[in-house]
């Protein structure tokens, strides 16, 4: 499940600056605030990484891509819980779009232990595109974009090494010591992507600290996080 998360978020930063609209100015200097806004905070070596520490509701984790084109921001948190499943909250920010996705997944534990997707569910979603209402997808819709979800994440061909040392990470969260390095091949729409990703214990959902493609050109890394403190946007 960890990997499946680190290579999700990896591809929908990508694809999410396919197209680069005009900049909205407001936009920017969001997104230039949260880059420069550098922590000082020091994480020790806790062993080699495994899986992210217990899911809790108010876990957040804050991810800043800078790619050749610009540079995004892209926020992951658990707003809440409901029947035995976590309402996840994903806010996206580019530097011309603005927008917050909640859905509510049942069997996050389960694939964590499995590694099989079909044990994870979606029961509901709702998205809020770019200050508009908020929009609830359920009925046939939802069956629809289950379907389609589950199809794009069949067809993710991921090819993870055995996780090495990856030594001390230096990113705007902190620095941490004792990273677990992860390199993965994934094929997603007819496109390969390939990438290094560094992991630590300290982070929680998805345990990133940092992800840089295959070529360079594209990194991914830790901005802020929290244990406690996320609540739902609406």
């Amino acid at each position: 499940m960890i990997r499946t998360i680190v290579t999700a978020m990896f591809v929908l930063c990508l694809v999410s600056c396919i197209t680069a609209p005009t900049p909205n100015p407001i936009f920017v200097d969001k997104i230039d605030t949260q880059f420069n806004a550098a922590k000082s905070q020091n994480f020790r070596a806790a062993g080699k990484f495994k899986r992210p520490i217990p899911y809790e509701v108010g876990q957040y984790v804050i991810a800043g891509m800078t790619s050749p084109t610009e540079r995004s921001i892209m926020k992951m948190a658990i707003v809440g819980k409901e029947q035995n499943g976590w309402i996840i909250e994903t806010h996206s920010l580019t530097q011309s779009a603005e927008s917050i996705t909640q859905m509510l997944v049942v069997g996050m534990e389960t694939v964590n232990k499995t590694g099989k997707l079909d044990d994870l569910d979606i029961i509901w979603v709702k998205v809020k595109p770019d200050g508009q209402n908020v929009q609830t997808i359920e009925g046939p819709m939802l069956s629809m974009t289950k379907g389609l979800y589950k199809k794009a994440l069949s067809g993710l061909e991921c090819q993870n090494q055995e996780a090495i040392d990856g030594g001390t990470v230096k990113v705007p969260a902190g620095t941490f010591a004792g990273t677990s390095k992860m390199h993965s091949e994934v094929s997603f729409m007819g496109n390969t992507y390939l990438s290094d990703s560094w992991l630590h214990p300290s982070v929680p959902i998805n345990a990133m600290v940092k992800s840089v493609s295959n070529e360079g050109e594209t990194v991914i890394e830790l901005l802020d996080f929290g244990l406690t403190g996320a609540k739902r946007s609406f």
